[in-house]
């Protein structure tokens, strides 16, 4: 079976987590709920799955490797108990690279009085700066979350945590057109969104699955990646950013440990221990897909064929970032899950 990049999906973004409770009920707090928990003993960590499949969400009820814009959260158990343990958020230097994840409200004003109300931190506030459109909030470990709006004007009166949408995942890129190359000609991924400021300089550049919507509005679409770049860097010579696998303080646990394998009602997945950001790929067929990726010379931290687990593989993008790649078990049931 050759593989067909339009069908392939942006599954999820993984983020590791000090205390899993207080995270949880922050991302259930914005709406999402568990799709998949998975504990590892033999790891000693735990999976944690969330989207929004709500009636009102574009996943609906549907196989978990289907779903786009899906969190990972991964704990490693005893974190929550470690006072020196705690993880870079992808935003302060050095260590820059993940930038944020980014949720769209029905209506951003009381959308962001909720949080607030709450008792939950923001980096930046409606309020705050020249970008009154937008917020930051934080989430318990000080990952960035932006709130933004699903439509030009506000769609009701009050806020509906079901209608709320997983928009995107945001990365730091050296070279924009080495990027933008990559995610479009290798991955599949179509540029839906190019938000230009030469003021600031700096761009922006959404990607996604599927056709651009016809008017151009991105923010009602879920499962995109955004890429950021900021003008010059391309010039700078070496890795510029942090692609969340190298040993920075905060990221705890910082080793070359293998990847931990888990059977769990039928479903095989992976975790690195010493990886704090990742994304995940879901596709139409794993082999024809990795064959693809072999043709096109796409760099690989893990073949099928490497290690212990033959449903899994690992590419990496032009600043490293790690990409998980998954079977769509709607699309195709291989007979070895």
């Amino acid at each position: 079976m050759a593989s067909d990049p339009s069908t392939y999906k942006f599954n999820h973004t993984m983020l590791r987590v000090k205390d899993p409770q207080r995270s949880l009920e922050f991302y259930k707090f914005l709406g999402m709920s568990v799709v998949i928990k998975m504990d590892v003993p033999e790891g000693k960590f735990t999976n944690y799955f969330l989207a929004y499949t709500g009636p009102k969400s574009l996943n609906g009820d549907c196989h978990f490797t289907d779903l786009q814009g899906t969190v990972e959260l991964c704990h490693n158990w005893g974190t929550e108990n470690d006072p020196e343990y705690s993880v870079v958020n992808g935003n302060t230097e050095p260590h820059r690279g993940f930038g944020h994840l980014a949720i769209s409200v029905d209506n951003i004003e009381v959308a962001c009085k909720r949080i607030e109300d709450a008792g939950y931190n923001f980096q930046k506030k409606l309020t705050e700066g020249r970008m009154r459109h937008i917020a930051f909030a934080k989430d318990p470990d000080g990952y960035w979350v932006e709130i933004i709006k699903r439509a030009e004007e506000n769609l009701s009166t009050t806020t509906d945590t079901g209608s709320y949408r997983m928009n995107h995942t945001m990365l730091r890129v050296k070279d924009a057109e080495a990027s933008l190359k990559f995610y479009q000609e290798s991955m599949g991924m179509t540029l839906v969104r190019t938000v230009e400021n030469p003021d600031n300089k700096f761009n922006l550049y959404f990607l996604a699955y599927g056709k651009a919507p016809a008017d151009g509005k991105t923010s009602d679409m879920e499962g995109l990646l955004e890429l950021t770049w900021n003008y010059g860097t391309e010039k700078q010579e070496g890795p510029v950013y942090h692609n969340g696998n190298t040993a920075p303080q905060g990221f705890g646990h910082i080793c070359t440990l293998p990847c931990h394998v888990v059977l769990l009602e039928s479903y095989l997945f992976c975790y690195r221990a010493d990886s704090d950001f990742l994304s995940g790929i879901s596709t139409d067929d794993l082999q024809g897909a990795c064959d693809r990726f072999e043709s096109l010379k796409v760099p690989f931290k893990k073949r099928l064929t490497d290690g212990m687990m033959k449903n899994i593989a690992f590419i990496l993008d032009p600043d490293g970032y790690w990409i998980e790649v998954i079977q769509n078990e709607r699309i195709k049931r291989t007979s070895n899950w």
